[in-house]
């Protein structure tokens, strides 16, 4: 995956951390009953959740891994890191300010229009600048790699999202109540979702496993990104041309993301398609705990983004749609993402700690790090309690639901221990932690490297 001895991103473990925390805290909300079936999808409550796994979760969850991985994608070093740590701090103060908004709203608070301009202006000036500098080292290394292309695409999708929710944030608030900018944000708001699961977060994991998993299976490289990029800039292009038709023609608009919608069917069948083609022609026959534990959430890639198509084209009732969103966020997001935690934790954390050890005494193996049957049972028991909670969903069972995430929030739970377990390497002999040996921090890697 990484030489050893390769530069390491600082803060990338801190955006990790972070984005555990909001995970965590948006399923303890669900298990708690802030959010219910029964519930709409537009109150307080649930953009408060909302927001948690997107900007908190998934939002830095990418961000961090793409702080350490866009120079594996180009094969040059970041332009800086001095905005990293900044642009942390920003945006989880920015969420904070958003999710306080959202209480305050809901409560008829009149702080409630300042604090969600605050937060709007904290996060678009922190979103935005670190996208600049993960840009800027794309862009500059765009040739190295077919991964690049892709996860500018995402990058792009991920400044109109953040545009978007900032005119979204003060209308919502209040501050302006012009009725057209108010009518377009209720027409808009599924294209400002469809940005930032679709377009950001899909197309960046997409780019970032498209490097990644072929080094993890010792398979050929995956050839498809034209295609893949063609189709989902087209797809992205019908998404824009959708949300600025809504503002002169809402039903014009709703047309235009149905096709959109229909055409991001393409990359994502491409991109399965091939990467069935990567895993038969893998030359690791055993699979890694991060790759096994991938598989469910390309199977529930594969099942939810064709059964969004049909429901949008036989206008299914608002409880499918946030049963098959709950399967797209959670099982195909976050389980891809929590399975290849369990490789990029120990991976760094043994480079760290062990990488300027070698030759000088002994060092554990990187299976070492983690204890991978438990931590596979608790991933198991995650994907399980995933597809329960959407069928409670798709029922419209609340108790079911409030059961199964609970089930699920204590899988997650178990995971983010492993993780730290594994950071602060307990499952490893103490003969191999002896001097010169460094205990490496928990959220901060021991130096600058670059």
């Amino acid at each position: 995956m990484m030489p050893v001895g390769t530069t390491l991103s600082r803060w990338t473990m801190a955006y990790f951390g972070a984005a555990l925390f909001f995970l965590l805290l948006a399923e303890s909300l669900l298990s708690a009953g802030l959010w219910a079936p029964s519930s709409a999808v537009a109150e307080p409550h649930a953009l408060i959740i909302v927001h948690s796994m997107t900007i908190g979760w998934l939002g830095l969850l990418m961000i961090g891994a793409l702080l350490q991985f866009t120079p594996v994608l180009t094969g040059l070093g970041l332009p800086t890191g001095r905005l990293d740590l900044p642009c942390l701090a920003g945006t989880v103060a920015g969420l904070g300010l958003l999710l306080c908004g959202f209480q305050l709203i809901d409560v008829g608070s009149a702080a409630a229009g300042p604090v969600m301009v605050a937060a709007s202006a904290v996060l678009l000036a922190s979103l935005l600048s670190i996208a600049s500098v993960l840009l800027s080292g794309l862009w500059r290394g765009r040739a190295a790699h077919a991964a690049s292309p892709l996860v500018m695409l995402a990058i792009a999708c991920l400044a109109v999202t953040v545009v978007l929710g900032s005119l979204f944030a003060v209308t919502v608030s209040g501050v302006t109540a012009t009725p057209g900018i108010s009518a377009f944000v209720v027409n808009a708001l599924p294209f400002h979702a469809s940005f930032g699961l679709a377009g950001w977060m899909t197309f960046a994991a997409i780019g970032v496993s498209y490097k990644l998993l072929p080094m993890f299976l010792l398979s050929q490289e995956m050839q498809k990104s034209p295609f893949i990029r063609g189709t989902g800039a087209f797809a992205a292009i019908t998404l824009g041309v959708a949300t600025v038709s809504t503002i002169f023609e809402p039903s014009l608009g709703q047309r235009v993301f149905l096709i959109g919608s229909l055409f991001f069917q393409l990359p994502i069948a491409a991109y399965l398609a091939e990467l069935f083609l990567t895993y038969r022609a893998r030359r690791r026959k055993a699979l890694e705990l991060n790759m096994s534990g991938s598989l469910p959430a390309f199977v529930l890639l594969g099942l939810s983004v064709p059964m969004f198509a049909v429901a949008l084209v036989g206008d299914a009732a608002p409880q499918i749609f946030a049963a098959i969103a709950y399967l797209f966020v959670f099982g195909w997001l976050t389980g891809l993402g929590l399975s290849q935690l369990l490789k990029i934790v120990p991976f760094l954390t043994w480079i760290e700690a062990f990488g300027p050890l070698l030759g000088r005494g002994p060092t554990p193996r990187l299976a070492d790090l983690l204890n991978g049957r438990r931590a596979a049972a608790w991933l198991s028991i995650f994907y399980l309690a995933v597809v329960a909670s959407a069928a409670a969903i798709a029922a419209g069972s609340d108790a079911g639901f409030r059961l199964a995430v609970t089930v699920q929030t204590l899988a997650t739970a178990a995971l983010a221990i492993e993780l730290v377990l594994a950071r602060r390497l307990a499952n490893v002999a103490p003969v191999t932690r002896g001097a010169p040996f460094q205990q490496p921090a928990l959220f901060v890697a021991a130096k600058p490297q670059r």
